[in-house]
């Protein structure tokens, strides 16, 4: 007999209580779900795809802002190396209670780092699907979270 899992989904009503922490509300919710998925055994990639995106908006967020604050090259791949860090990243999502909404392998009992740290790179690359490819609501939700450069 094949095991059963029993899962647990945030219900829509967390996920409100999610978009109010990151200054966000999704067009589309499933982009969210999925952003909140981690990969295993029982749904393949999980939120991989979306944190590849967010990977991706995250160093050109970091980067254009270093170049309009007339940064050198130099401060910003620090900046990028650091705001954009699994290290960064994971403390971020831990102090923003992140982890309370993430959808785990039933044999996980803990959120580990570089889970947080994939699931806040989807969910930026989730926002940015969700705003047909806009860059801004991304620098906001980026901002919400303390992931922008800082100020």
């Amino acid at each position: 007999m094949v095991g059963r899992y029993i899962l647990t989904h945030p219900l829509d009503e967390e996920l409100q209580v999610l978009e109010k922490k990151i200054n966000h509300s999704f067009t589309n919710g499933a982009l969210l779900r999925e952003a909140l998925h981690v990969p295993s055994g029982w749904n393949g990639d999980g939120n991989k795809e979306l944190a590849l995106i967010g990977d991706i908006i995250l160093d050109l967020v970091i980067g254009t802002s270093g170049r309009n604050k007339n940064k050198t090259r130099e401060e910003i791949s620090k900046m990028i190396a650091q705001r954009a860090s699994n290290a960064y990243l994971a403390k971020q999502g831990f102090i923003h209670g992140i982890d309370k909404f993430i959808v785990k392998n039933p044999s996980q009992f803990d959120i580990m780092p570089k889970v947080m740290a994939t699931t806040m790179e989807a969910i930026v690359g989730a926002v940015y699907l969700d705003c047909n490819q806009q860059i801004q609501p991304c620098i906001d939700v980026m901002t919400a979270l303390g992931l922008s450069w800082p100020e």
